[in-house]
């Protein structure tokens, strides 16, 4: 991200610098997300098998540790997909696109986005804006 583009003050939807730096970084972390609930490894892992007994790795709970990170970044996605959905409505997937995977605005219009730039840009800063209040 070379330029970063602030709101002016006089915006109803204006962060300071750093709130904003920290709203779109959040966002930016999107993708890992995804593919780490996609291809969460097995925990099946901390247990080791002979042929006399069943050995765990002593205190360390492998499954519950999965289980708390799956919760932790499937809460993470949710608050992104439901602050966008309610910043844009019917462009919730672009505005995921946009934010999440850093598509441009000429890049969403080759997929599709049905509205202009003003539009647009006009509800990523109400995205940006809302989901700052949430986090």
């Amino acid at each position: 991200m070379s330029e970063v583009y602030i709101a002016s003050r006089k915006s109803k939807y204006y962060l300071p610098k750093e709130e904003y730096l920290t709203v779109v970084h959040f966002c930016r972390q999107y993708p890992g997300w995804v593919t780490e609930l996609e291809q969460m490894p097995d925990s099946g892992s901390a247990i080791r098998y002979d042929k006399v007994r069943v050995q765990t790795s002593g205190d360390y709970d492998a499954n519950a540790e999965l289980a708390m990170r799956r919760y932790q970044i499937a809460g993470k996605k949710k608050l992104v997909d439901d602050t966008a959905i309610e910043a844009a409505g019917i462009l919730y997937p672009w505005l995921v696109l946009g934010v999440g995977y850093g598509k441009t605005y000429h890049e969403l219009v080759q997929r599709g986005i049905p509205c202009c730039k003003n539009t647009y840009y006009e509800v990523r800063r109400r995205f940006y804006y809302t989901l700052s209040k949430k986090l």
